[in-house]
């Protein structure tokens, strides 16, 4: 336990919404306001509202006897964006003015955020041994040459949002039995099913672009990523510990309801324990040694990452495995969910992706490295250690 004279603030920055509490991702900010004493902090929630006109701090909330109350906003020594879009630059200022002082570190965020899927996968494609379990990827200009894409990948295109979450905006494209048929299934923004079929090629090019028009988007080679017909992925969770050092707190299985292209648990997908799930697909001597590549895959990740985009403090990674046995990483999220873990029953590990949180919010706290957020520097970060003396946090 710290002296409480050593009690900081830590901010958590969620989407306002409608409703008590009136923000969402409320069990995340609980279970770290329920923790943080441990670590000598103390939790408040702001909650950002996306509208333009409602730009302004009004209140934060403190967790206390139970309920959500309302608090005037204070001095903030920490702060951890869960937002999961850019926060708006007056929202940013307003921030700004409302952190402590503390010399003259001008960002003290507990994590850099991640831009969108297409230039994470470029950085990540720089590395030989990742290039390997990446998907050819190809972002969406203008002109979209899907014949061409189809008769190279006949099994399908799939199409990703490139700032997208939850397998929102996602689809496949191929050919449907029929000749000259084509199949568009997927998800819509409302995360609902989507099937449409198109009898000309002129049809199948207007719809894409004008989904294109919408937002940016990647294509890739559809993978047959599924067990039984349901497709499934394996998140694996990659946090910085109490000491600063990178962790795989652990893995779970998420998988999607029969029918569905993507395993996302908002779009109804279940979470299940990795280990015995891949053992009833794979067997003994398979499954071990999908789990030891995605352990080694999991720790190249972090490094090329931070050294590209600043210092980050936890990474979701999404693996596939394909009909072959072929191990595929799909996606990097910065800010990702942990009800797959709270689902699966592992409470050790599920308590874990909680605590970490905080225990590296305190180290960060403890050996002031919080200038190096925002862009990579040659000061201490979590891949190098010169210069700091760890500090012993428990929960790391």
């Amino acid at each position: 336990m710290f002296p409480l004279s050593q009690t900081k603030t830590l901010a958590i920055l969620v989407r306002a919404t409608e409703g008590s509490p009136p923000f969402t991702d409320e069990l995340f900010c609980r279970r770290l306001s329920l923790g943080s004493v441990r670590y000598a902090l103390q939790v408040i929630v702001i909650p950002i509202s996306v509208e333009a006109a409602q730009s302004y701090l009004q209140r934060g909330y403190t967790y206390l006897q139970g309920k959500w109350n309302p608090v005037p906003i204070p001095a903030v020594d920490l702060f951890m964006d869960r937002c999961l879009r850019p926060l708006p630059r007056k929202i940013r200022q307003q921030l700004e003015q409302r952190a402590s002082v503390n010399g003259k570190v001008p960002h003290r965020y507990w994590s850099a955020s991640l831009p969108g899927k297409w230039e994470v996968h470029r950085v990540l494609s720089r590395n030989p041994e990742l290039r390997a379990r990446l998907a050819p990827t190809t972002r969406i200009e203008l002109h979209i040459p899907w014949e061409t894409w189809l008769d190279h990948w006949p099994k399908g295109l799939f199409f990703k949002p490139v700032a997208g979450t939850h397998g929102k905006n996602t689809f496949r494209l191929s050919r449907g039995e029929m000749p000259s048929t084509w199949i568009v299934e997927g998800r819509s923004s409302d995360n609902e099913h989507v099937h449409l079929t198109f009898n000309h090629t002129q049809a199948v090019s207007s719809w894409l672009e004008s989904h294109q028009a919408e937002r940016k988007m990647i294509v890739q080679p559809y993978l047959e990523l599924s067990h039984h017909g349901r497709a499934f992925d394996i998140r694996a969770l990659m946090q910085k510990n109490g000491q600063g050092r990178w962790a795989l707190t652990g893995c779970m299985v998420r998988e999607g309801p029969e029918g569905s292209l993507t395993s996302n648990l908002h779009g109804g997908g279940k979470a299940y324990p990795v280990h015995s799930y891949l053992m009833q697909r794979y067997g003994t001597v398979r499954t071990e040694a999908l789990l030891q590549n995605i352990r080694q895959t999991a720790t190249l990740i972090p490094t090329l990452l931070e050294n590209r985009f600043g210092r980050l403090a936890e990474l979701g990674l999404d693996f596939g495995v394909d009909a072959e046995g072929n191990l595929w990483l799909i996606e990097v999220n910065s800010k990702p969910g942990r009800t797959s873990f709270a689902e699966a029953g592992d409470r050790r590990m599920h308590a874990l992706t909680y605590t970490r949180p905080l225990a590296y919010a305190r180290y960060l706290l403890q050996q002031h490295v919080l200038t190096d957020v925002i862009r990579p520097m040659k000061m201490p970060n979590s891949s190098s250690k010169a210069g700091l003396k760890p500090i012993p946090i428990h929960g790391g």
